[in-house]
C-alpha cells in the first residue's frame, strides 16, 4: 500500500436528501475502521448462545469453548459500510468481535488491504437496487466478483452473504420454508437467486453461508417506508389492497445478530430464512404515523389497477433508472409473504429480539422526521 494513501479510504458520498418517488439514502462517505470487541459476561454472543465456527454436528462443551475462542479472536470484515444493512450488521458485530467496516466501492488496493488477516467477510452491500427498473441477465454483479476474488487471494475462511427471502417469489400463499420451491418472477428476485448460485460456485474453498431475511425494516431503509411515509405526510396514499395483506417482517438489528450467528454456526453451502413477526405494511405505516403525529390516510386500490399503473411506469422508465411504483413494489406490498425460520433458529441458535413495530419505532422516528423535512425542502426548491 502506498504510504501517501490513507488506509481503507471510502469514496462513497450521500446525496443531499430524499425526494419523493426517487431512491432514498445513498450511502454516506465513510472510511473503513477497525473496532475492538466488548464481550458480554461469560463470552456469550448477542443471542445468548456460545459461539463456534464448526459447520455442523453435535458439539461438546470443549468444542464450544474452542469455537468460542476462535470466533472471539477472528477478524471480521463488513462490506457495505454506509448502507442500510451494512450499518446494522456492523453495529451488531462491533461489541462481539474485532471488526473492519468497508464501503463496497473502494479501489482494489484498499479492498486487498482490508481483507488482510480477515477470517469472516459479511457481504451486506446492495448489489441490485429493488427500486430500479432491472433486467435479468446471467451475470454476477461486478462488486460481488471483486469481493470474492479479493477474499480468495487473502485466504478468507468464510463469507456470510445477505440475500433476500424474495428469491422464493411472490406467488406462494402458504408459509414458506427452506424446502419451498423457488419461483422468482421479478427481475430483482431472479437476479438475487442467480447471485446466490454464482457465489456458492465461485467461492471455491471459501465457506459460504447465505441468509434470506424477510421484509427488513429499520432506521435507514431506503426503498419503501421512506416513500410511503413521505406520501402520507403530504396527504392520502392509495395502496394496492390497502397494504393490509399479512406478511412476515424482521428488524434490521435482528438481521445483524443473525449474521454473527451465521459466521459462528452456519453450515457451509446452506441458505437460511430469517423471520421476525407477522404483520402488515398498513400496520407499519400506522405505527410510524402515530410516532410522527401525522394523519395516516390510506385508501385501497384494486390490485389489478395498481399493477397496470406500475407496469405503465416501468414501460416509460429507462433500464436501470429509478421507478416508482414498480410492479415489484406492488407485489411486495399487496401479496402475502409468510416465512417459517425454524431451521435457522435451531441451526444458528438464533432468534429475533424485536417482535413488533412499536418496539423499534423509537429508534426510527427522528430518521423518518428527517425524511419528511428533506422531502418538504426538495418540494420548495423545485417549485
Amino acid at each position: 500500500m502506498s504510504p501517501s494513501r490513507p488506509a481503507f479510504q471510502s469514496a462513497r458520498s450521500r446525496s443531499a436528501g430524499p425526494t419523493c418517488w426517487h431512491l432514498f439514502g445513498e450511502s454516506t462517505s465513510r472510511s473503513a475502521r477497525r473496532s475492538a470487541p466488548t464481550r458480554q459476561p461469560g463470552g456469550r454472543s448477542a443471542s445468548g448462545s456460545p459461539p463456534s465456527l464448526r459447520a455442523s454436528g453435535t458439539q461438546s462443551r470443549a468444542d464450544y469453548s474452542a469455537g468460542e475462542s476462535r470466533i472471539c479472536s477472528a477478524l471480521h470484515l463488513v462490506i457495505g459500510a454506509g448502507e442500510f444493512l451494512g450499518d446494522q450488521v456492523s453495529k451488531a458485530l462491533a461489541s462481539e468481535v474485532p471488526l473492519i467496516e468497508l464501503s463496497a466501492d473502494v479501489d482494489e488496493e484498499t479492498l486487498a488491504d482490508a481483507m488482510s488477516g480477515v477470517e469472516v467477510v459479511h457481504i451486506c452491500t446492495q448489489t441490485w437496487a429493488p427500486g430500479r427498473r432491472l433486467r435479468y441477465r446471467k451475470r454476477p454483479p461486478p462488486r460481488l466478483v471483486r469481493i470474492v476474488e479479493a477474499a480468495r487471494r487473502a485466504g478468507v475462511k468464510r463469507l456470510v452473504h445477505l440475500s433476500t427471502a424474495d428469491v422464493y417469489g411472490s406467488n406462494h400463499f402458504t408459509r414458506i420454508n427452506e424446502k419451498t420451491p423457488l419461483k422468482p418472477g421479478h427481475a430483482y428476485e431472479r437476479l438475487k437467486l442467480f447471485e446466490e448460485a454464482w457465489l456458492l460456485d465461485a467461492a471455491g474453498d471459501i465457506e459460504v453461508v447465505v441468509l434470506r431475511p424477510a421484509h427488513v425494516f429499520g432506521r435507514g431503509e431506503d426503498w419503501l417506508l421512506p416513500r410511503l411515509v413521505l406520501g402520507l405526510s403530504r396527504g392520502r396514499v392509495w395502496l394496492p389492497a390497502g397494504a393490509a395483506k399479512a406478511q412476515t417482517f424482521i428488524a434490521a438489528s435482528d438481521v445483524g445478530r443473525a449474521c454473527l450467528a451465521a459466521a459462528d454456526r452456519g453450515r457451509p453451502g446452506r441458505s437460511y430464512l430469517l423471520a421476525g413477526f407477522d404483520s402488515t405494511w398498513r400496520d407499519l405505516l400506522e405505527v410510524a404515523c402515530r410516532a410522527l403525529d401525522i394523519p395516516c390516510r390510506i385508501s385501497s386500490l384494486p390490485y389489478d389497477l395498481a399493477y397496470l399503473r406500475a407496469l405503465g411506469e416501468e414501460i416509460i422508465t429507462p433500464a436501470g433508472a429509478s421507478v416508482w411504483p414498480g410492479v415489484y413494489a406492488v407485489d411486495v406490498i399487496a401479496k402475502p409473504h409468510f416465512y417459517d425460520d425454524s431451521v435457522s433458529r435451531r441451526g444458528l441458535t438464533w432468534s429475533p429480539s424485536v417482535g413488533s413495530f412499536e418496539q423499534e419505532m423509537p429508534a426510527m422516528v427522528d430518521w423518518l422526521s428527517g425524511v419528511i423535512d428533506s422531502g418538504a425542502a426538495a418540494a420548495v426548491q423545485g417549485a
